[in-house]
């Protein structure tokens, strides 16, 4: 089979590797699309893993099932690509994706390869049949909404919430979608770049240039927000994200800065407001779970997420689209 293979620098090739065989338990899948994550394209990250096989949201059809596997060859699948022990403490506390199994167990050798080996414990706990009349590229999302989810969750949207997101990337949009969903009174998005304002406008949102406490307060009918998501990993927005927070509410760092990156955060502007910062790292078995549901029954769509699909064959130039801001979402097509 063939895979790409991140080698550091920004550097992508397509080998030849071995085809996985699987266990007892496991299942190989033939892939036939994955999306690219922001985190895939942090070279502060992936160098220091390389050489990697990167991709993390895949979709595929189960080409191989060992002895004990609860799927069929052809099923068309989900793959999680960390799960949890969902005993330990941490999970029982709902913490499961900072588990040390969760940051143990991964698909082999990732998602950005024609073959995916799945181990036992990724099958038992969340790998998913797709529905019928779910498109693969819908499929791709599952993971990266089910990390939202987890978020939102985290920081209490809900009914009556008023939330400001901060980046209309492709996660902010989806943060945006996912807030309406799940009831939120108003959400606003703050988006800099002209060109991604009709995106967020698109799903209901109010849009504005900047983080003008002033203009968020209008937005919301006079308050400002119960929850403030920031997907941007821009300093100044870090820090400007502060004022937009209500009495007691959330603000949540979605993406993450290298580590040793300082960030001037103005933490006296929150004291008296009892602001509790807070961030989210991935998602769990429950989270993909309600992400599939959402996604089949067409209250998260994927149209206007998902921009751009390249074939497998030029992957490099599907990173070089993402990296280059001119695309929301790329998904790799594997034909």
């Amino acid at each position: 089979m063939r895979a790409a293979i991140y080698h550091g620098a920004g550097r992508l090739t397509i080998e030849d590797l071995p085809d996985p065989v699987a266990g007892p338990g496991e299942i190989v899948i033939r892939t036939r699309a994955c999306g690219i994550c922001g985190t895939d394209l942090m070279q502060w990250y992936q160098d220091t893993r390389a050489p990697v096989v990167l991709g993390h949201e895949p979709v595929g059809d189960v080409v191989q099932a060992g002895e004990g596997a609860s799927f069929a060859l052809g099923d068309r699948v989900f793959v999680h690509h960390h799960v949890p022990c969902l005993e330990c403490d941490l999970c029982r506390r709902g913490r499961d994706t900072l588990c040390e199994s969760f940051r143990r167990t991964r698909i082999d050798p990732g998602g950005l390869a024609e073959m995916i080996r799945v181990p036992a414990e990724n099958v038992a706990l969340d790998v998913h049949c797709l529905p019928d009349g779910m498109t693969d590229e819908a499929g791709t999302l599952i993971e990266p909404l089910a990390c939202i989810l987890r978020g939102q969750r985290l920081a209490g949207v809900g009914e009556g919430s008023h939330v400001v997101i901060v980046g209309a990337g492709s996660m902010g949009l989806l943060e945006a979608e996912v807030a309406t969903v799940i009831g939120a009174t108003r959400v606003v998005v703050i988006e800099p770049d002209s060109a991604r304002r009709p995106a967020a406008r698109a799903l209901g949102a109010t849009v504005l240039p900047s983080c003008d406490p002033g203009a968020v307060r209008d937005a919301l009918g006079g308050r400002l927000a119960d929850q403030v998501v920031v997907c941007t990993h821009a300093h100044s927005a870090m820090n400007d994200a502060l004022h937009l927070a209500g009495p007691a509410a959330v603000v949540q760092y979605f993406a993450p800065t290298p580590p040793g990156e300082l960030v001037p955060l103005d933490l006296g502007a929150i004291f008296w407001r009892e602001v509790e910062l807070q961030s989210t790292y991935s998602a769990g078995p429950a989270d993909t779970r309600d992400a599939l549901a959402m996604l089949a029954d067409g209250r998260v769509r994927a149209e206007g997420i998902i921009t751009h699909h390249v074939p497998f064959d030029r992957v490099d130039d599907a990173f070089r689209l993402a990296r280059s801001g001119g695309a929301l979402k790329v998904v790799v097509d594997f034909g």
